[in-house]
């Protein structure tokens, strides 16, 4: 039998409450600190596995221009020959038989009437307009013009359907075309106006009549071939009569005679020009900083773009102090290589291009900044 004080006690043991478990907040903080270090340390392992994911996916695209490129070498040699058969990166050499000013990289296909001037382009305009066609139904071979009506091979803008056939007195249907070299569903095509930044100083002189209209007839309009981070992919044919004593030039000289300055030994193999509107040119003051991807203002005095400089009167002991130049980045390895390991500042040595027989391909990388170490190209591995 049970007292009852035991009562009472057994009582009052049922009627007390369970202390209730919680944390403090030494212990919350504890926990918040763990999981922002967690996501600090977890953070730049995700974006560094993303941007390498997407290096890997740029250089499989590289790897697709460069068969495109190929086969149409294969399909067009004979009227190619000045760029080893590979589709121009500028006027020079012209499609055969147009008319063109040497001095502008003009593009004989949205012309807006017979005998109008085209609009100036880069050699990333170039590179699908050629592998895909004006039109993204293949390129139109001149050969594969009719001759009727007449002068119709003298008018690449009337070989692609085109919205203003009054204007541009063109009559006749679009001509046999091959398939496109590259294929347009593997591939990611944007028009120059819709890039991420901007051009610098809002066109200017790398960009004339640079507009925010959606004018299918201009520059701005023209679609270029982009890497997986919506950056254009950068094209430089070879001119086969390039000399080993100049490798680049800035400017294309009408009649080939490249006999001025310390470089200027002959025809060059690549010309910066092909390009200067995305990566820039020139130094100092006079700079023009080329395309800015992320939309900061650069100074005229920063290079946004080391490949702004073009290194063209340089020799090799110049390209050795300015590794940062055109010239020096597209220089040959070998010649790289024996230009670091040697202690003269007076070395000298001919000078010649990688890929001195085809072409280049180069993307800015994550950075957007052409010219820097996560670029992905075509380009044999770079030096550390």
């Amino acid at each position: 039998t049970m007292t009852m004080p035991n009562i009472v006690a057994k009582r009052r043991t049922a009627r007390r409450p369970a202390r209730a478990s919680a944390f403090t907040l030494i212990e919350l903080l504890t926990v918040v600190f763990i999981i922002s270090l967690l996501i600090g340390i977890l953070i730049p392992s995700i974006n560094a596995a993303r941007t390498a994911t997407k290096k890997a996916a740029t250089a499989n695209i590289l790897r697709a221009i460069d068969a495109a490129l190929e086969m149409f070498k294969n399909d067009n040699e004979r009227d190619f020959r000045q760029t080893n058969g590979y589709p121009p990166s500028f006027a020079h050499p012209p499609i055969p038989g147009w008319d063109f000013n040497p001095h502008l990289g003009q593009f004989p296909f949205l012309d807006e009437e017979s005998g109008a001037t085209p609009p100036v382009v880069y050699g990333a305009h170039w590179l699908p307009a050629m592998l895909m066609g004006a039109d993204g139904l293949g390129y139109v071979k001149r050969s594969s013009v009719p001759s009727s009506p007449p002068d119709l091979r003298r008018k690449p803008w009337c070989w692609y359907p085109n919205p203003d056939l009054d204007e541009r007195t063109c009559d006749n249907d679009r001509p046999q075309g091959q398939s496109p070299y590259l294929d347009p569903g593997g591939v990611r095509t944007i028009k120059t106006m819709e890039l991420p930044g901007r051009p610098s100083q809002s066109g200017g002189e790398l960009f004339p009549g640079w507009s925010t209209n959606a004018d299918n007839r201009g520059m701005e309009a023209l679609p270029v071939l982009v890497d997986k981070f919506d950056q254009p992919i950068l094209y430089y044919a070879v001119n086969v009569h390039g000399r080993e004593t100049n490798m680049t030039a800035e400017d294309r000289d009408k009649d080939n005679s490249y006999n001025a300055g310390e470089q200027q030994d002959g025809p060059p193999f690549y010309f910066h020009q092909d390009n200067e509107g995305f990566t820039g040119f020139g130094t100092g003051l006079d700079a023009e900083a080329g395309w800015e991807f992320g939309g900061t203002s650069v100074k005229a005095t920063v290079r946004l773009h080391p490949l702004s400089e073009s290194g063209e009167d340089y020799t090799s002991t110049m390209i050795k102090d300015n590794p940062t130049c055109f010239a020096a980045y597209i220089l040959d390895r070998q010649i790289q290589r024996g230009l670091a390991a040697s202690e003269s500042s007076t070395t000298t040595k001919k000078l010649r291009p990688v890929n001195a027989n085809s072409y280049l391909l180069i993307t800015a990388g994550p950075d957007g900044r052409y010219g820097t170490r996560d670029d992905v190209t075509n380009l044999p591995e770079k030096l550390e």
